[in-house]
């Protein structure tokens, strides 16, 4: 199944993920972003994040969900922006955070579940039911997700000041699964 064969389109879609982010971006954090970029990746293709020409250690934080919809997503982010996102989301210092390492991926598992949960939330009032996973952070340099199961993936770019973050969404129909928990 191509990305047109989704019950979404491209466009739908985008404008569900745009809505999440910047919502639980401004609430949790009093930040704002926007969508930069809005990347398809077709078929069972691999794709390099855009961060990957990043100097230094990405933080990515992700979360699957399954139902009537069934998905993975990829939050990316330098360890930069990560640790101010941490620093801002607990009320610390960069001092207080660098004896807390551990504190940086709590705090992008959260917002990657946050906004993989806006995003689900969507789906859910469109009548497609479906529950999150527990979310996982991964981090590195070079991150090419492979997914020949997906039947729509798009990578949106988003910017806060001159930081980029991505959010990358894998997902496809379920037949098996009426939606309904």
């Amino acid at each position: 199944m191509t990305n047109e064969s989704m019950v979404f389109n491209e466009e739908e879609v985008k404008c569900m993920v745009e809505r999440a982010l910047k919502d639980v971006f401004s609430t949790m954090l009093s930040m704002e972003i926007s969508l930069k970029e809005c990347i398809t990746i077709v078929g069972g293709e691999s794709a390099r994040s855009p961060l990957s020409q990043c100097d230094g250690p990405l933080v990515i934080g992700n979360v699957g969900f399954v139902g009537a919809v069934s998905g993975m997503v990829y939050t990316a982010m330098t360890e930069p922006l990560a640790r101010r996102i941490a620093m801002t989301m607990l009320g610390m210092s960069e001092e207080e955070l660098v004896e807390e390492y551990d504190l940086v991926n709590d705090v992008i598992g959260e917002l990657t579940n946050m906004s993989s949960g806006a995003f689900k939330n969507q789906l859910c009032d469109r009548g497609f039911q479906c529950r999150l996973s527990i979310p996982s952070i991964i981090r590195g340099k070079y991150l090419v997700v492979e997914a020949s199961a997906a039947e729509f993936r798009q990578i949106y770019v988003f910017a806060n000041g001159d930081d980029l973050l991505t959010f990358e969404l894998l997902m496809k129909n379920d037949d098996t699964d009426d939606g309904h928990l």
